[in-house]
């Protein structure tokens, strides 16, 4: 009898240890658990392209004048196989020949108007443009409508066209000294670009960049769609 008792006691208390090295188990695996899902967003986030752009129009020619900026991203239906995203190559596709049928683009869009903690829609600056999102930048086509919002009768917009030759997982986009011209486009094809580690910067002044009327431009059905 008395080795009876001694047996259940010792399975009593084997089984005491097995439930509660599962109870430390199972606290440890949640913890385990939340952890990875807080760190998640930043792992997906340091993973992911990226695209920042900033435009600014010319701060003397624009002293007392608004103008609204918009930007709509077109791509080229045939574009060349992405491989390794970290690469740098250069595009051999010769936008400057590319017809409006050969390029898909979204809609203008004035920084998405986004939404604040009190509900309000935040409004986009007059003379500048800023955008930020995980895109990959490469071979796709930036188009932006600049328009007078001063002006007490209508003005024919201006365009500004930069398509991303050179690949980069990420890439920051620097457009300054814009200076208004009505019905005029101006068609980047050569800018100051650099690499840093996997970053593509181009940082470009326009004052002064040689522009051509909406109506010669070869691409001119894409501008005026919206």
């Amino acid at each position: 009898m008395i080795l009876f008792y001694k047996i259940l006691s010792v399975s009593i208390v084997h089984s005491i240890k097995k439930d509660s090295f599962n109870i430390q188990q199972e606290f440890v695996m949640k913890k385990l658990m939340v952890g990875l899902a807080l760190l998640y967003p930043f792992t997906v986030t340091a993973q992911s392209p990226g695209l920042t752009i900033n435009v600014l129009m010319d701060s003397i020619k624009a002293d007392g004048i608004r103008y609204k900026i918009e930007m709509k991203i077109c791509k080229p239906k045939k574009m060349t196989q992405r491989g390794d995203w970290f690469s740098h190559d250069t595009s051999i596709i010769d936008f400057a020949s590319l017809k409006t049928n050969d390029i898909d683009c979204g809609e203008y869009f004035d920084k998405g108007t986004p939404i604040l903690i009190s509900g309000e829609e935040k409004k986009p600056p007059f003379n500048q443009f800023e955008f930020s999102n995980q895109v990959f930048a490469w071979e796709r086509i930036y188009i932006f409508r600049i328009s007078n919002s001063s002006s007490r009768g209508w003005l024919p917009e201006m365009y500004v066209v930069l398509p991303i030759k050179y690949k980069s997982f990420r890439t920051s986009v620097d457009l300054t000294g814009i200076e208004f011209q009505s019905g005029k486009v101006l068609f980047l094809t050569d800018v100051n670009a650099a690499y840093t580690e996997n970053t593509l910067l181009i940082q470009q002044s326009l004052k002064g960049k040689k522009t051509v009327e909406v109506k010669t431009f070869p691409l001119k059905e894409l501008l005026g769609k919206n």
